[in-house]
């Protein structure tokens, strides 16, 4: 019989984090990546909020609530496109936000974080920024939902609910939620 039991999520470590963030804004040679404030604030995005890849690319300027230090998660996934909800992030997260949208002039309606020509990121473009970022930084396995682990896993290490946790990933049910939960306790006994 296959094996349908959910692939364990596997945490970025401080370490593994560190790394990234440390490659993100240069390129090999050391030199400033044109794109480097805006894959600064996705990592940052994606550590604080667990958004889903598709989530995260459909996100306007609109959708960034800087006096909330909030963004607005408009379409999520399941039945009808998920219910909406909004996702907090920290004081880093909205600095890196602020310098990435201060060299930027687009309307409202313009995507949050955009390609060179301006259009909405893909979940492929997203996947391969993050995976060339990984090789540059040696950390293996990088990929948009492994922060979505990540987030999961620190929110819950931290003390945070699985009820919480729930509405915060946009679950439909809790089974997903008490996943994490199981994880975040083995690591805690561990």
């Amino acid at each position: 019989a296959p094996d349908c039991t959910h692939r364990k999520p596997d945490p970025f470590t401080a370490k593994d984090i560190k790394r990234l963030l440390t490659c993100v804004q240069h390129n090999a040679s050391g030199a400033k990546r044109d794109t480097g404030s805006r894959d600064l604030a996705i990592i940052l995005v994606l550590l604080d909020t667990g958004l889903r890849a598709s989530e995260l690319c459909i996100l306007t300027i609109a959708d960034y609530d800087a006096a909330n230090a909030r963004l607005h998660v408009r379409k999520g996934k399941g039945k009808g496109g998920g219910k909406e909800r909004f996702v907090v992030i920290g004081k880093r997260t909205q600095k890196a936000l602020w310098r990435y949208l201060s060299s930027r002039t687009d309307a409202l309606v313009q995507p949050l974080f955009a390609t060179r020509s301006g259009g909405h990121l893909t979940r492929t473009d997203l996947r391969h920024l993050l995976v060339r970022l990984g090789t540059r930084a040696g950390v293996t396995g990088v990929h948009p939902h492994r922060f979505r682990h990540t987030f999961a896993v620190t929110f819950l290490r931290n003390g945070g609910s699985v009820a919480l946790l729930k509405e915060l990933l946009g679950h439909e049910t809790i089974e997903m939620s008490l996943h994490y939960a199981d994880i975040a306790q083995q690591d805690i006994d561990a």
